[in-house]
C-alpha cells in the first residue's frame, strides 16, 4: 500500500470534513498571533511577570496568547504592545 503525503491527507481530511480546513486555519492564526507576541517580548527584554505589570494582561492571559491558546481581543494586543514601546498594526491582504 502507497503511503500519502501529508498534503494528500489532509486534502482528504478537507474533502470528508470541510469545516476542518475553517479550524486549521483559526489554530493557525492563533499561533502566529502567540509567535510574534513571544518574539516581541524578548526583544523588549520583558519578562513575563514584568509584561504584565506593566500591561494590565494577566501573565496567564499572556501565556495562553503565546502558546496559541487565546484570541486575545485587539484591545488585548493594543495593551502589550503599549508596554513594550511598540505600535500594535493590523492589516488586511
Amino acid at each position: 500500500m502507497p503511503t500519502k503525503s501529508f498534503d494528500d491527507l489532509y486534502a482528504q481530511m478537507i474533502k470528508e470534513d470541510p469545516s476542518l480546513e475553517e479550524q486549521v486555519n483559526e489554530e493557525m492564526a492563533r499561533m502566529v498571533v502567540g509567535m510574534q507576541l513571544n518574539d516581541a517580548r524578548a526583544k523588549s527584554g520583558l519578562s513575563l511577570d514584568s509584561l504584565s505589570k506593566k500591561s494590565g494582561v494577566a501573565k496567564t492571559t499572556i501565556l495562553r496568547i503565546e502558546h496559541g491558546n487565546a484570541s486575545p481581543s485587539i484591545l488585548t494586543m493594543q495593551k502589550l504592545a503599549k508596554a513594550m514601546g511598540l505600535n500594535f498594526q493590523t492589516s488586511f491582504a
